[in-house]
């Protein structure tokens, strides 16, 4: 039975990034799956900082930040909903990750550059109270529903 490698201790200011298999095209131009060695990064996007700040797994703070993006402005049952959704589609891919679930290309509008929603996620909770206390209470529905699926077949 094989190993799995441990994660590097990454030295201050750096963060792992765990092994990966990526399409890449070889100098003929064919292509082929390129397999990535797990490594120390110091490319950090403003998601990291908020990651930090809320003391939540990066991962984790996608699924939230795609839960405000799109039911920000909803009731307690939509927001559930969302994350429902969204857990669903991790449980049945293949990556099992929520980052890369909620940035897969047209799956949420909110991670779309040009959508009103998608400055909002680098501010989450600032604007007004009304958005605190969706954030909070979004924070909370991702803790109580991360790594399960409360309702298959949600899609």
């Amino acid at each position: 039975m094989p190993v799995k490698p441990k994660q590097e201790i990454c030295p201050a200011g750096k963060h792992w990034v765990s092994p990966y298999k990526r399409k890449a095209i070889d100098k003929n131009g064919k292509p082929y799956i390129q397999e990535v060695k797990g490594y120390c990064s110091s490319y950090r996007t403003p998601f990291h900082e908020i990651a930090e700040r809320e003391k939540m797994p990066l991962d984790l703070l996608y699924f939230a930040l795609t839960v405000y993006g799109e039911a920000r402005g909803e009731n307690t049952i939509s927001r559930q909903a969302i994350a429902w959704i969204i857990q669903n589609r991790v449980d049945r891919s293949h990556d099992n990750s929520y980052q890369k679930v909620v940035l897969k290309r047209t799956q949420f509008s909110c991670w779309m550059n040009g959508d009103k929603n998608y400055e909002k996620l680098k501010h989450p909770g600032e604007a007004n109270m009304a958005d605190k206390k969706a954030w909070n209470e979004i924070k909370k529905i991702i803790e109580e529903n991360s790594g399960s699926t409360p309702h298959k077949g949600a899609l």
